[in-house]
């Protein structure tokens, strides 16, 4: 189940054209969900919080040899969690809280390990 458009254009406007696990520019970005959607394509995971763009072939690698680094960065955190509340260590904005309405809150220290 595709991410909408409304949802990929937001989160372009946020994150521009790079992947925001490796900080490179890509023309094969997209959307990971941060908690997993599952198999039966758990609507509520398309937030802007839960979102962020990232190359295909990383996002692939976070299933498998990326899997810990993910987690520990915050680009995989339980389905369960609120996606508001778990730091991610963006390369484009450093250690943030995605917000719902697009907008990042900064991390000074955060509080992940």
């Amino acid at each position: 189940m595709a991410v909408a458009k409304k949802l990929v254009e937001a989160l372009r406007a946020r994150d521009g054209d790079v992947c925001a696990f490796t900080g490179v520019e890509s023309d094969r970005l997209v959307p990971h969900h941060r908690a997993n959607r599952g198999a039966g394509g758990f609507k509520a995971g398309d937030r802007l919080s839960n979102l962020v763009l990232v190359d295909s072939i990383v996002n692939g690698r976070f299933e498998h040899d990326l899997q810990g680094k993910a987690k520990l960065l915050g680009f995989k955190i339980s389905r369960y969690a609120d996606p508001e509340s778990i730091p991610l260590f963006h390369k484009v904005h450093g250690w943030v809280l995605l917000r719902d309405d697009g907008g990042v809150t900064q991390l000074e220290n955060p509080d992940v390990f």
